[in-house]
């Protein structure tokens, strides 16, 4: 598991330096709403990219921990509980360096504003999407058989996050039926946060294809994409909200539900 683990953040950082280097300098380029799209891909790139890689190796190792944990919990050593909440918080160390070498890498290089509060709000949004991509991983491996059918429910999940996720199609043209789904989407709100906290308060202009007079970005962040500038509080309960969900789900399901087949 060590050795996975090194090998993981190896490829993070390789990851990092290429996101890096493939959006150099796009947070800087406003000047259209083509740059703003960009920006947002980029965001929306950044932490969908790492965040399936965590879901991913979580799941091959929580899946070995749980057969082990089946051994050890019938001959009574420790509880599901204790079993549980020590797989949950013994992420929270490796998500928060992988959090700062990751976001001080793309930051830097994606261009953002050097401000300390646009910099904070950009590690909160990264570590809690990295944390929830990862309590999801184990998740769905504790309400499933195996790690091979945990990876084919999780796949099915990621479609409809990158469907709904506010990048491909705005939240303003999602139909009425569908925006609920928006609303409970995790990866939405981490675009969405990604985005506000970086120009949710510029006050500069951007030419928009059709548009005589060219709006404010901020003004055009609402009218485009439904993102309220005043919204980061809502975005960051959200967003813990999501992970303690996953980790509750984690923990109870291991707690509940045994696959072991005798």
């Amino acid at each position: 598991m060590l050795l996975i683990e090194r090998m993981m953040d190896f490829f993070h950082l390789a990851v990092a330096l290429m996101v890096g280097t493939i959006f150099r300098k796009v947070g800087s380029k406003r000047e259209t709403s083509s740059d703003l799209t960009t920006i947002i891909g980029a965001m929306y790139t950044v932490v969908l990219f790492v965040g399936i890689n965590n879901r991913s190796t979580v799941q091959a190792i929580v899946a070995i921990g749980r057969t082990v944990f089946y051994r050890e919990g019938a001959a009574g050593m420790y509880s599901a509980l204790a079993y549980a909440m020590a797989q949950v918080i013994s992420e929270i160390p490796y998500i928060i360096i992988q959090t700062t070498y990751y976001t001080l890498i793309v930051y830097t290089m994606v261009g953002f504003e050097l401000t300390a509060t646009k910099f904070f709000w950009f590690y909160f949004v990264t570590f809690f999407s990295f944390l929830y991509f990862t309590y999801y991983g184990m998740m769905t491996v504790a309400i499933t058989p195996n790690h091979h059918v945990a990876s084919i429910f999780a796949a099915a999940f990621f479609s409809l996050f990158n469907l709904f996720s506010g990048f491909f199609i705005p939240r303003p043209r999602i139909p009425k039926w569908w925006i609920w789904y928006y609303w409970i989407c995790p990866v939405a709100w981490t675009v969405y946060g990604c985005i506000v906290s970086q120009y949710g308060d510029v006050e500069g202009t951007i030419k928009v294809p059709g548009m005589s007079i060219d709006p404010k970005i901020k003004d055009y962040l609402i009218d485009n994409f439904g993102y309220n500038p005043n919204s980061m509080g809502l975005v960051s309960i959200l967003l813990v909200s999501f992970a303690v969900f996953f980790a509750f789900m984690y923990s109870y399901s291991i707690k509940k539900l045994n696959f072991l087949r005798r």
